[in-house]
C-alpha cells in the first residue's frame, strides 16, 4: 500500500497560511465582490502544495498520524517538516494498545526516519492492518517567503485562468516559478 493513503490529519491549521487581504493585495482586488472565490483559491493552492497530494511538507503547524501493519527496520515519516513526534502506539501480541517508550530521531531530517531506542528492538505486535500508529506534529512555524510567494503565485494563476481549458493561443501551464519554489521543498528529494 502507498505510504500516503497512510496519512490521515488529526489536527488541522488554526488558520490560512495566506489571508484573504494578503491574496487581494497580490491580485490587485480592492473589492470584496470575489472574497469568496478567493478564500476557495488560496485553499486549493495550498492544497496543491501541500500533504499527500502536494510535494510532501505542511505549510503551518498540524499534527498527523501516519498507520503501519507492522514495525519496519525504520519508521519513514514521509511529510515534513516534522517538529515533533508525540508517540509511536501500536497493538501489542495479546491485543492490547500499548506505547513504544525510547525513540530514536533527527528533527533536522528529511523525511524524518525513527528507530527503537538503542540496544532494543521493537516489540511484539498483533497481526492486524493499522497496528502500528505514529503520531507526529509538523509544518512551518513561519512560513518561509519563497513559499508564500509560490502560494500567492499559485492564487494569481487561478484567477486569471479560472477555467481548465481556454479559446485564446496563450499557455495556461503554471507559473515557472512556483515548480522551481516547490522542488526545493519537496520531501525525500534527491539532488
Amino acid at each position: 500500500m502507498n505510504e500516503w493513503t497512510r496519512l490521515v490529519r488529526t489536527v488541522a491549521p488554526a488558520s490560512p497560511v495566506v489571508s484573504v487581504d494578503e491574496a487581494k493585495r497580490h491580485l490587485r482586488v480592492f473589492h470584496d465582490d470575489d472574497n469568496a472565490d478567493i478564500t476557495a483559491m488560496v485553499a486549493a493552492a495550498t492544497a496543491a502544495i501541500e500533504g499527500p497530494n502536494g510535494i510532501g511538507i505542511a505549510l503551518s503547524p498540524q499534527t498527523w498520524r501516519m498507520s503501519l501493519d507492522h514495525f519496519p527496520c525504520e519508521i519513514v515519516v514521509p511529510l515534513g517538516p516534522v517538529t515533533s513526534v508525540t508517540s509511536v502506539a501500536y497493538t501489542d501480541a495479546s491485543g492490547s494498545p500499548a506505547t513504544v517508550s525510547g525513540l530514536r530521531f533527527d528533527l533536522d531530517t528529511s523525511p524524518l526516519r525513527i528507530w527503537p531506542a538503542r540496544d532494543t528492538a521493537w516489540p511484539e505486535i498483533y497481526c492486524e492492518p493499522g497496528a502500528v500508529k505514529v503520531t507526529f506534529a509538523c509544518g512551518y512555524a513561519t512560513l518561509p517567503p519563497d513559499l508564500r510567494a509560490a502560494i500567492l503565485l499559485l492564487v494569481g494563476h487561478f484567477y486569471e485562468h479560472r477555467e481548465a481549458v481556454t479559446t485564446d493561443l496563450k499557455a495556461v501551464d503554471l507559473p515557472m516559478g512556483v515548480s522551481s519554489i516547490l522542488e526545493r521543498y519537496r520531501v525525500g528529494r534527491f539532488a
